[in-house]
């Protein structure tokens, strides 16, 4: 059954935004970079910037 069209309160580029920040705190997440404690990057835990995940780059030969 189709979904009832309505128009949404908030314009398409604040939905991508929203959807690009949590996509990056579940990236956090998953790399155990968010204290359980407290939904905050745990400061203890920042990554440098020069790691590369081994995921982005297997393969890619």
């Amino acid at each position: 059954m189709p979904q009832p069209t309505t128009a949404s309160r908030y314009p398409d580029a604040w939905h991508a935004a929203e959807e690009d920040q949590e996509q990056a705190f579940l990236d956090d997440w998953i790399r155990g970079r968010i204290c359980m404690a407290t939904l905050q990057t745990c400061p203890a835990q920042q990554p440098a910037a020069t790691v590369v995940p081994a995921l982005i780059t297997a393969g890619s030969c």
